[in-house]
């Protein structure tokens, strides 16, 4: 069975950057397309976009052994890229109407609601964004 975590980053980051930051922080190592990693555990998809959040991440990988969470995930890569990271959590409950959550740089996770754009994705305009505690 597969697994996969989506995150989407708001400033664009080199894919270098991300694969060689992700390395330090998932012990399996990461890899993509563009840099391969021999026995890397997870395999990063990399797309640019012309939205609000300018690039995407799919993260997936294989082993039931390996378990990454996603909130924790995002609040870490919003630190390390500073960068707003916007994702569609898996486990965490969320206020009514809420499906996803923006990390932003000062470790603080919101909901907020999100709007689908010609080539990406957007936080909607004039909604309210509520804090989250985890």
């Amino acid at each position: 069975m597969s697994r996969s975590i989506n995150l989407f980053i708001k400033r664009t980051v080199p894919e270098r950057e991300i694969v060689t930051r992700l390395n330090r922080e998932i012990p399996d190592g990461i890899e993509s397309l563009e840099y391969p990693k021999a026995r890397a555990a997870v395999f990063l998809q990399y797309a640019d976009h012309e939205a609000e959040f300018q690039q995407s991440l799919g993260l997936s990988w294989a082993s039931d052994e390996l378990s990454l969470d996603d909130v924790q995930l995002a609040i870490h890569l919003a630190n390390l890229l500073s960068t707003d990271v916007l994702l569609e959590p898996e486990h965490l409950a969320l206020p009514d109407g809420y499906t996803w959550c923006l990390a932003t740089m000062n470790n603080q996770l919101y909901a907020v609601d999100t709007t689908d754009v010609e080539d990406g994705i957007a936080l909607r305009p004039h909604t309210q964004k509520i804090l989250l505690t985890i």
